[in-house]
């Protein structure tokens, strides 16, 4: 019963099998049959044939005289790699903070040998030296007194050239003045004969350590033979 309102639709017919209302063609007319494709892999790798790879060959593949030259090559960029590193690193590392350089010293004083700085020689009747002297002559006995007093730093030797009764410092007061002179002074006499037989006009000049040379005023000294020996007889100030 259909619902008030509502249309209905007409029932198709009942053909039943459609196949009976179709007459079958003609065995000439019928299509052939078309047979089913008969798909080989048996020659799968034809495909493969058809592929160029004779450019993309593995270094094992390359012939014998060519691949000796490969480990070789690689070592070189091994070893071209390692050098930018390095050069990169050395370049990035800051530069080395100058250090001020130590002021220069002032050069030393050369030490200069008593013959270097008073070499002994005889101009005229000029004598300069610092020898050791002797007691020979004048000149020789005025030499012994300044070594003793300079360089052996002993006012009894400096007494063996001085007569007893000279008109010169006993040793305790000689030894005073020896012992207020810087040890490694050097010092130079020259001895020009004076006025009268004996006796001589003495210059001493003084080079104490690190302080420029002094030269004292001269002394006149008198000499006169006792014996086998020229002894010192008076020391005073030129006049």
């Amino acid at each position: 019963m259909d619902r008030p309102g509502m249309r209905t639709r007409p029932k198709k017919p009942d053909w039943g099998d459609r196949s009976e209302w179709i007459d079958p063609l003609p065995p000439a007319q019928q299509p052939a049959h078309k047979p089913t494709p008969d798909y080989s892999y048996a020659d799968s790798d034809v495909f493969d044939r058809m592929i160029d790879r004779s450019r993309v060959r593995r270094w094992y593949q390359l012939p014998s005289s060519r691949r000796r030259w490969v480990p070789a090559l690689i070592g070189f960029l091994a070893a071209s790699a390692v050098l930018v590193t390095v050069f990169l690193l050395l370049r990035s590392a800051p530069a080395p903070a100058p250090t001020a350089a130590p002021n220069p010293s002032p050069p030393a004083r050369p030490a200069l040998t008593p013959t270097a700085e008073c070499p002994a020689r005889s101009v005229g009747n000029i004598i300069q030296g610092n020898g050791q002297g002797g007691a020979d002559s004048g000149p020789a006995v005025i030499l012994a007194f300044q070594y003793a007093y300079y360089v052996s730093r002993s006012s009894e030797l400096a007494r063996t050239v001085v007569a007893p009764d000279a008109a010169v410092s006993p040793a305790p007061e000689i030894q005073q003045g020896i012992d207020t002179i810087p040890a490694g002074t050097t010092h130079c006499v020259t001895i020009t004969p004076g006025a009268f037989a004996g006796q001589y006009l003495v210059r001493i000049s003084e080079y104490r350590p690190g302080i420029k040379a002094v030269a004292y005023n001269a002394q006149l000294v008198t000499t006169a033979r006792s014996g086998d020996q020229t002894l010192i007889t008076a020391i005073a100030a030129a006049q």
